[in-house]
């Protein structure tokens, strides 16, 4: 298995990894839904990718997981966070988020956030393994569910 930043021009690679993220998990999980997303141009692919910093896990040359970081307000934010579910617990998560972690400390940032929805216990089991906590923030997302998300915080050195 490898871990590697996605070029702009592969962006194809992008649309792969999130569809098979939108497939693999309850609608609402993400911001956008399968059906949404299968009904994007290429165009839209190509902006969308291009608003993050993505990372893919390969194997075999297949994609088995993403994850991306971006900026909001000055601040690095891990998103789009999936790993396939033959793959869970392989290592694959820690590796994409340390990916995302080494893109943000690049960057210089000395903080890196994310935001999980409550319920979602095997992720806020992950993220707590890794060092995040709770900032005590959370918002109601209602975008296809009036589902509820909290703030976690990484300190990075």
């Amino acid at each position: 298995m490898t871990v590697r930043q996605v070029p702009a021009q592969e962006w194809q690679t992008v649309r792969t990894a999130r569809l098979a993220a939108l497939a693999g998990s309850a609608p609402g999980t993400f911001a956008t839904l399968l059906e949404e997303a299968r009904g994007w141009d290429d165009e839209h692919w190509r902006q969308w990718s291009a608003r993050r910093t993505m990372f893919v896990a390969e194997s075999a040359s297949e994609v088995i997981g993403c994850a991306g970081g971006i900026q909001e307000q000055g601040v690095a934010v891990l998103v789009s966070m999936f790993v396939e579910s033959a793959a869970r617990g392989t290592g694959v998560s820690r590796e994409l988020i340390e990916a995302v972690a080494n893109w943000a400390r690049a960057e210089g940032h000395s903080e890196l956030r994310l935001w999980v929805l409550d319920g979602n216990t095997p992720a806020e089991k992950l993220y707590r393994r890794m060092g995040f906590a709770p900032t005590g923030v959370a918002r109601n997302i209602g975008v296809h569910a009036p589902n509820t998300e909290y703030e976690m915080s990484l300190a990075l050195r």
